[in-house]
C-alpha cells in the first residue's frame, strides 16, 4: 500500500498534474516542468530525479496516476487521472497529439460481456488503451462528417 505521507514535492506534483490532466509526460519533461512552474522551490538546488520517481511510484501505487508506455518517444509517460475510477473503463489514446482520454460507455461494457462470454477472456479495463486519432485530431486531418448518436447517448465526435 502506498504511504500517505505528503512531502512539499508531492503536492506540487500532484498541484501540477491537476492543472494538466489532458497531457502525458515523460520523466524528464515532468522534471523539467515542475522547475519552471515553481522555481521558488528548485532555483540553486539540486533536486534529484529519484525524488521524483519515487513520488511518481506512490502516485501510481495510489491510482492518483497512469503510467504507460509511449512508443512515439520510447519512453514510460505519466498522466494524472482525475476521475477516480480509471480500473473500471477504456482509454482511448490519440497517435497524433497524445491525448488519453477516459471511455465510459454502454458499448464497452457489451464488448467486455461478449469478448468474456464468447472468447473466454477477460479484460482489465484499467489497463486497455485504444489508439487512434481524436476528434480534434481527426478533423484536422479529415473533412467534417455528419456523427451519430452512441447508442449510449454520447455524440462521439
Amino acid at each position: 500500500m502506498a504511504s500517505t505521507y505528503k512531502t512539499e514535492g508531492k503536492t506540487r506534483l500532484i498541484e501540477f498534474f491537476s492543472g494538466h490532466p489532458d497531457i502525458q509526460y515523460t520523466a524528464d519533461q515532468l522534471h523539467t516542468a515542475l522547475e519552471e512552474a515553481y522555481p521558488e522551490a528548485y532555483t540553486g538546488k539540486s533536486t534529484g530525479k529519484s525524488s521524483l520517481y519515487r513520488q511518481l511510484s506512490g502516485l501510481i501505487e495510489e491510482g492518483t496516476v497512469r503510467k504507460f508506455r509511449d512508443d512515439t518517444q520510447s519512453a514510460y509517460v505519466y498522466q494524472y487521472v482525475a476521475c477516480g475510477a480509471c480500473s473500471h473503463h477504456f482509454h482511448l489514446k490519440c497517435l497524433s497529439c497524445g491525448k488519453l482520454e477516459h471511455l465510459d460507455c454502454v458499448i464497452s461494457d457489451q464488448l467486455l460481456t461478449h469478448i468474456s462470454v464468447d472468447h473466454n477472456f477477460c479484460i482489465d479495463r484499467g489497463r486497455s488503451i485504444l489508439y487512434g486519432l481524436c476528434a480534434d485530431c481527426h478533423r484536422k486531418e479529415n473533412p467534417p462528417v455528419n456523427i451519430p448518436l452512441c447508442p449510449c447517448g454520447h455524440k462521439h465526435d
